[in-house]
């Protein structure tokens, strides 16, 4: 490392080149940024500490920030003529789960710079405290630098570095070959730098610490050989489960911009009861949702067997107008089945709302139709914030064959275990992620959606029942299913 930082030192005499402790760090931001402080100790893991003093430096005083493997080849004084850069990951770094995320690329915090106070660096700077509880990559790593960069609109975000221009090496030592897919993926996003002057550093991930025969587990292909053997009999003996194939998301999520729209198309809300009973929650946060009556019908849906005159006398004090529906089905599916089944000729939307939901953001409607997608639905959290919808969900790996397999699909359908689940507020930093299973508490659906056949699976689809599988099997027929992270919808637990 001595040796970088004395290249560092040749290649700009003319600059200050700091190297930050630990202690230093600390008192920085205590002299500097003393409102965030407590944030600063209250992260876990020092790395946290450590990513999140960058932002904090290059917003006071701007400059260029380059971890301490990162080797410089010539000045890079021509970037001062930026705003604000960042550094493209090579995609050979990319896995399935990025893919699977709808954001199949990562932004760099390891080599970036910007003039003081740049607008990227507020805004990380003002997000970072209510990503505490988030998992390091995206509470202060380089997917909440993503996430952050394509919250901006186009015009506001920092350039963008090739991966030849400051990583031409892979974490395994190996060059990048995917300089020119990388350029070609992100053209659209921002103004990319190619490398037309050679590599200006190098990041040299972990082989200036790491023995050349560990690097990337290169044996790690012969070591697995057993394991690749064993999983490859158990997709053979399980065809049904390896030939399912949980879709990737139909488009790019690269807009991450999400405005409330001027459109008011009608929209028709079912209210999906079933024996509960119309809370006041429930019934004053309907009443105060912020779009044209004119535009808006209500129906409450009971079993047979609900009260329907408490239901009648609560909408009555709220000053809702809605069509009480009863019906006794054989499941919540099929009690859901026959509300698409019902649904209007003149609605152009259908919102569904569970009985359990307790608060609703007033403009919720226009937040969701902002997103443009045929099916979105609301971040469900509980009283405490946790996830409060298990079928509000995506697969952490893309749902691979392993995956399935794990989570039980050889029975038929799966146990629905949350190792294998990544839910909406688990990473928040981005306004909208795609999703596999809608949950069954606050989704819009886009009448074509319904007009196509989606359902909601009464016997197992792709190994999947009811609001899990009707996402899916919307994305199976070309409609992109996604999640609004910002848009938290409350619902009670069943105790």
């Amino acid at each position: 490392m001595q040796a970088y930082y004395d290249a560092w030192r040749r290649l700009h005499p003319d600059w200050e080149i700091r190297l930050w402790t630990d202690e230093a760090m600390r008192a920085f931001v205590a002299e500097i940024y003393p409102g965030f402080l407590a944030t600063y100790d209250a992260y876990p893991k020092m790395i946290q500490r450590a990513d999140s003093f960058r932002y904090l430096v290059l917003g006071a005083l701007g400059g260029v920030y380059a971890d301490l493997d990162v080797e410089p080849f010539q000045s890079v004084e021509g970037l001062l003529n930026y705003e604000c850069f960042l550094g493209i990951e090579p995609l050979e770094h990319i896995f399935p789960d990025r893919h699977h995320q709808g954001v199949p690329f990562l932004l760099t915090n390891a080599f970036m710079g910007s003039v003081p106070g740049h607008r990227l660096w507020l805004d990380i700077i003002a997000r970072m405290p209510d990503l505490v509880d988030q998992e390091t990559f995206y509470s202060t790593g380089p997917s909440m630098v993503t996430a952050s960069v394509l919250r901006l609109q186009k015009e506001d975000r920092p350039i963008l570095l090739s991966p030849m221009v400051w990583s031409p090496l892979l974490a395994d030592g190996r060059k990048t070959r995917s300089d020119a897919e990388a350029i070609a993926l992100l053209e659209p996003i921002g103004t990319v730098v190619p490398a037309t002057s050679g590599s200006l550093v190098s990041h040299v991930w972990m082989t200036t610490w790491v023995p050349w025969h560990k690097r990337g587990n290169r044996f790690a292909p012969i070591l697995q050989v057993p394991t690749a053997i064993k999983w490859a009999w158990r997709q053979m003996a399980n065809p049904a489960v390896a030939k399912v194939v949980i879709s990737d998301p139909l488009q790019l999520y690269a807009n991450q911009v999400i405005v409330p729209t001027d459109e008011r198309p009608q929209v028709h809300v079912a209210v999906r009861l079933g024996k509960r009973d119309l809370s006041p929650a429930l019934s004053a946060a309907l009443a105060a949702l912020d779009y044209p009556r004119d535009r808006l019908t209500f129906a409450v849906h009971i079993s047979a067997d609900a009260h329907r005159g408490d239901v009648a006398a609560m909408l009555e004090r709220s000053g809702l107008q809605a069509e009480i529906v009863t019906g006794d089905l054989s499941s919540s599916a099929a009690r859901d089945n026959a509300i698409l089944d019902g649904f209007a000729a003149d609605r152009d939307y259908l919102l569904l709302v569970d009985g359990a939901v307790t608060a609703i953001p007033a403009d919720a409607i226009q937040r969701m139709l902002g997103a443009g997608l045929p099916v979105t639905a609301a971040n469900v959290v509980d009283e405490t914030g946790a996830p409060g919808d298990d079928q509000l969900f995506r697969y952490e790996k893309a749902a691979p064959f392993k995956v399935l397999y794990k989570d039980g699909g050889r029975d038929g359908v799966v146990r629905r275990d949350k190792g294998f689940r990544t839910y909406l507020g688990h990473q928040k930093v981005f306004a909208l992620l795609p999703l596999d299973g809608v949950g069954e508490s606050f989704v819009l659906i886009a009448r074509a959606v319904i007009d196509a056949g989606v359902r909601f699976a009464e016997t197992p689809y792709k190994l999947h029942l009811g609001a899990e599988a009707f996402g899916i099997m919307a994305r199976d027929k070309g409609f992109e299913v996604c999640g609004l992270t910002d848009l938290e919808v409350v619902r009670q637990r069943s105790s």
